[in-house]
């Protein structure tokens, strides 16, 4: 990776996204004789304690089924779209190996189409892992997600803005990639996000990242995706994609520029 140190520059403010939140559903589960008024009997009024104790063991029992049925098909999923990236990675390997006329015969003999063989390796090249194609909705979805993250040219930094917020180049919760002057091929990333202090700050790569990085032979990590989805608060499933001159991250993110600014840009 390359040593230049990354210039100063600034990024817009970051929007923090609402925290989900449970929303819990009362349901009327009376019957005709629990809606009379109370006589003031203590038997009936032990009968009542009785069944509502029933009942919140009952939706206890319940809300423990679901949090195993939810973690299951999490699992499932998470499982189903590693195994995709690996046969991905495994039709680069052999499309690469194959000779001329061979390629088509071994579709054939692994019984996969070609549009699928090359949605696929698509998937594979992209460098997304399993947890982010997970995290944008699965593997259409993921597809969809790399062929609008398109690195910028040299002239352009790469935006990316909140749907909510609008296409703009000062707006909250956004983030910019843009091409090393010094180093072609190398970029840069910079981004507003809100510290544990309440204040907002800027948080750059320390050095220019090349886009994919091999590690131990395994499939390429988008680095630069890797670095954003560490950091940036904005889910990525909501990022939306624009372009902007290259000298307005400078004008934008200098302003917050501090101390903790400036960041390795991890590898895993």
């Amino acid at each position: 990776m390359c040593e230049a140190e990354v210039s100063t520059m600034a990024h817009p403010e970051k929007r923090t996204p609402a925290e989900d939140q449970s929303t819990g559903v009362a349901g009327d589960f009376s019957s005709s004789s629990s809606v009379q008024e109370n006589s003031g009997n203590p038997a009936h009024f032990q009968g009542k304690l009785n069944s509502a104790d029933l009942l919140s063991n009952s939706l206890a029992d319940l809300a423990e089924q679901v949090r195993q049925a939810a973690a299951e098909s999490d699992t499932a999923e998470r499982t189903s779209v590693s195994r995709a990236l690996d046969a991905g990675q495994m039709l680069v390997t052999a499309k690469v190996a194959c000779e001329h006329g061979q390629w088509l015969p071994f579709l054939s003999r692994a019984n996969i189409h070609e549009r699928r063989a090359r949605r696929l390796m698509q998937l594979a090249r992209s460098g997304l892992n399993s947890d982010i194609v997970s995290d944008l909705g699965g593997i259409g979805a993921a597809l969809a997600f790399t062929s609008k993250w398109q690195l910028p040219s040299f002239e352009q930094s790469l935006f990316i803005y909140d749907p909510e917020d609008g296409e703009t180049s000062v707006g909250r919760g956004v983030g910019y990639v843009w091409e090393d002057h010094q180093h072609r091929g190398y970029y840069h990333i910079g981004m507003i996000v809100t510290g544990d202090d309440g204040e907002e700050e800027c948080i750059a790569s320390r050095r220019p990242m090349l886009p994919f990085v091999e590690v131990d032979g395994d499939r390429p990590i988008n680095i630069l995706v890797h670095f954003l989805t560490r950091r940036f608060t904005l889910p990525i499933a909501d990022w939306r994609f624009g372009s902007v001159d290259r000298q307005i991250p400078m004008v934008v993110l200098a302003p917050f520029v501090n101390g903790n600014t400036f960041r390795e840009g991890a590898t895993a």
